[in-house]
């Protein structure tokens, strides 16, 4: 009570506070004034020793049933994570390295890392954030003595081990800058690049380079370059391997390649190599691919000499051009369509490879435009073309391989209908030195043959089926070569009385 009336004794100013303290409908002053005297005999200290005790218990259940929740939300991340790991590593990892498989051959599929990269980058951000709470709440553990995360680590360490033993791969593939379109075919003594890339985020003469961040992609990129192969006496593939070096060493294969000591073997080095990508694509790799190779589905094959296509003119093969190919390759009597090895690439005048090689050669040097405008039908023996141009009007032609020069060639065959005879004609092929002289359209807006009376003439006027030679290669005029410069009148004819004979049927 002598609380209350110290109150009481307040002045007036300070009574107007007072009273604002207690509300009329709620705890009015005068209800106070009546207790005043219950109020201040009891002992509140000791009331309020007696719920501290309740109310512990009741903070530490609390505690306790929210460290559960969160445990098992971390639970339920950890078992996501380990789904969106095992996707990772046995479905996409492996797609991505049969695409990049596929891109050395010409496949123009997408090798690009970037999203591979940002999935396992999200994973391992997402572990590390779970683990940094995981550690919160051991902490709080110790604390409060109530639950035990001990099991917790391991799961998190086991998601982050796989995500980390398959974050390094081979981005580049082993490559000489003289073959940059031909990668896993290495030349002893000649210095080749190849890239690992680790895909969470100073290589000395022992090579070995630092991952940098490779700032416009947000990579960690190391490029090894001006790497030499020693010469060997042995015959055998070769893979790069590479070894990252961290909390625990990862290692990172390159595909096989082919160790060549001349340039002479390049050709049959691209053929071992296109064998190999194209029968290991879902197989463990073997190094002793080639004691015994197993053929080649010719739909395998077919897909593999399309992309050479692609990749030297810019198209890729049609369906006659690869019925033409299949006959040549497997045969009309192969119920199964197996290419054999020694059929595609045998060390003989009959190899296949060396003919296509030298076409593919042909046509990135000189003929790149009328390969990718479709203006070559290429793959036709001349029987065949006979048969195409025969119901066509006089002056029809068609642009053909060799079918026998091994080094490339290309010719063209035309027909002209007189007297009510039916005659086609071919002209002797023209070779990559000729082509270098002067380009194919050149050629074709300026052939002539000698007619009656020293007269001369040009044969060749609608392109197969029934497009104008002018239509077809009027903008291609006066490029010859790889530059572009006009015809001297002394060289027009000079190249008009070396194609002045008529050579039928000439493959």
């Amino acid at each position: 009570m002598a609380q209350w009336q110290e109150l009481l004794r307040l002045d007036s100013a300070l009574q107007s506070r007072v009273s604002q303290l207690y509300d009329e409908r709620k705890f009015p002053r005068e209800i106070r004034h009546y207790l005043c005297v219950l109020l201040e005999g009891q002992d509140w200290g000791r009331c309020l020793s007696s719920l501290i005790r309740p109310l512990i218990r009741l903070n530490t259940c609390c505690v306790s049933f929210v460290l559960q929740i969160v445990l098992q939300q971390i639970v339920n991340i950890l078992n996501l994570a380990q789904q969106i790991v095992a996707t990772l590593t046995d479905v996409e990892l492996p797609e991505w390295k049969c695409r990049q498989q596929m891109a050395c051959i010409g496949s123009p599929v997408d090798t690009s890392l970037d999203n591979l990269q940002e999935w396992f980058r999200t994973v391992a951000d997402v572990l590390l954030r779970v683990r940094e709470q995981l550690q919160k709440l051991q902490d709080q553990n110790k604390k409060y003595n109530s639950t035990d995360t001990s099991s917790l680590p391991e799961p998190i360490a086991e998601n982050e081990r796989f995500t980390q033993l398959f974050a390094l791969v081979v981005e580049k593939q082993p490559i000489m800058s003289s073959l940059p379109y031909r990668p896993q075919v290495l030349k002893t003594g000649v210095r080749f690049t190849v890239a690992v890339r680790f895909r969470h985020f100073v290589f000395n003469n022992n090579d070995c380079r630092v991952l940098d961040m490779d700032t416009p992609r947000g990579g960690l990129v190391a490029e090894f370059r001006h790497m030499v192969g020693n010469s060997s006496n042995f015959q055998h593939d070769t893979s790069f391997l590479c070894a990252l070096c961290c909390r625990a060493e990862d290692l990172a294969s390159s595909l096989p390649v082919v160790v060549i000591s001349s340039t002479n073997q390049v050709v049959s080095a691209w053929a071992s190599v296109m064998w190999c990508n194209m029968l290991s694509v879902s197989e463990p790799r073997n190094l002793s691919l080639f004691v015994e190779p197993p053929p080649l589905t010719w739909q395998q094959l077919s897909q593999a000499l399309s992309w050479q296509f692609l990749c030297a003119g810019q198209r890729e093969l049609d369906q006659n051009q690869l019925s033409y190919l299949r006959d040549k390759l497997v045969g009309e009597y192969d119920p199964d369509g197996l290419v054999h090895w020694s059929k595609f690439s045998k060390v003989s005048n009959e190899n296949a490879w060396i003919w296509i090689d030298g076409i593919l050669d042909l046509i990135k040097k000189h003929l790149v435009d009328l390969w990718r405008d479709g203006f070559i039908m290429g793959f036709v023996s001349r029987e065949k073309s006979e048969v195409l141009l025969q119901e066509k009007q006089s002056g029809t032609f068609l642009l053909r391989f060799s079918e026998s020069n091994k080094e490339g060639a290309i010719t063209f065959s035309w027909v002209e209908h007189s007297n009510g005879d039916t005659h086609v004609h071919a002209v002797a092929p023209y070779t990559k030195n000729e082509l270098s002289s002067s380009s194919l359209p050149n050629v074709i807006n300026n052939y002539s043959l000698r007619a009656k009376r020293n007269m001369h003439r040009n044969p060749l006027i609608y392109l197969y089926p029934d497009i104008h030679k002018d239509t077809a290669f009027g903008h291609y005029n006066n490029t010859i070569g790889t530059g572009s410069f006009s015809i001297s009148p002394r060289e027009q004819s000079d190249f008009i009385n070396n194609r002045t004979t008529i050579k039928e049927f000439v493959s």
